[in-house]
């Protein structure tokens, strides 16, 4: 296997893999690329559903989503189309994948079916790195606190969600995640946080209290010494660790088509006791 790195925080692609016929090596040896960059992806690859499931459930049990349906026969595989006369992307602003519920994803695999001729690419970020890059004085202010992180309802599939309240503060479908999250196999802290749409305020603030402090580390996260981009490539398989990485589906190709299977992997509760 070859890596080739993308960028001086994050990103790499691997090179002499057949990721149709994996083994327990070859998964190791991924597995240790995914935790020292972030996102890895491989190219030329010829993946069915079932291959990609088969190949994603090694690293933990598939999460279904609970607002979008998969695939035929394959629930864990969502098919996302943007068509050429539509307007918004899905994924369109920087986020971590399923941030909203109480068991996020630990992982997301993509893997791109018909990808436009140019545009269409993936936005990552180094949570880790982002983290580094604030004073100690933040850091130390920042480690106490945790986020109310709520299902984007401005979306029809939304209403689904029950409005049941728990407490005076936090909703019932609330997951509420620390603000700064080690890593659970490397121990490194790093940011965890979601658009406002998600990540809606600190637990224990009001909204106005809260929007200037996430505001600044949204901001802060994405500064270009902190990220990477992925340019896709019909075949291109992609993971990555949502526990140190956030990600953004930039939307500038408009008039062509781009379809992708996602299959993501269920992580651990990192809610706050009840």
């Amino acid at each position: 296997m070859q890596v080739i790195p993308q960028s001086g925080v994050l990103g790499a692609e691997l090179r002499g893999l057949d990721l149709s016929r994996h083994d327990a090596a070859m998964r190791a040896d991924l597995h240790q690329a995914l935790l020292a960059y972030g996102y890895v992806f491989v190219r030329k690859q010829n993946l069915t559903p079932a291959m990609l499931c088969a190949f994603a459930q090694h690293w933990g049990e598939l999460h279904s989503h609970p607002y979008m349906p998969g695939i035929d026969g394959y629930p864990e595989v969502i098919e996302i189309v943007k068509k050429e006369t539509d307007v918004h992307t899905f994924g369109g602003q920087w986020h971590t994948d399923q941030m909203f519920t109480r068991t996020p994803a630990m992982g997301t695999l993509l893997y791109a079916i018909e990808v436009p001729p140019a545009g269409g690419d993936t936005m990552f970020g180094c949570l880790h790195t982002a983290y580094d890059g604030l004073s100690p004085a933040m850091r130390q202010m920042l480690a106490p606190l945790r986020t109310v992180n709520i299902y984007d309802k401005q979306r029809p599939r939304a209403a689904v969600m029950e409005r049941q309240v728990v407490d005076k503060d936090v909703p019932a479908e609330a997951a509420v995640h620390p603000l700064v999250r080690p890593h659970q196999e490397t121990g490194r802290p790093a940011l965890y946080i979601s658009h406002d749409r998600i990540t809606r305020r600190i637990e224990g603030m009001s909204d106005a209290e809260s929007r200037p402090l996430l505001d600044f580390l949204r901001q802060h996260s994405i500064r270009p010494e902190f990220t990477s981009r992925l340019r896709w490539e019909p075949g291109t398989l992609a993971f990555w660790d949502n526990r140190r990485v956030q990600h953004m589906a930039v939307n500038d190709y408009q008039g062509h088509r781009r379809v992708m299977h996602r299959v993501t992997v269920r992580g651990t509760d990192t809610t706050r006791p009840v």
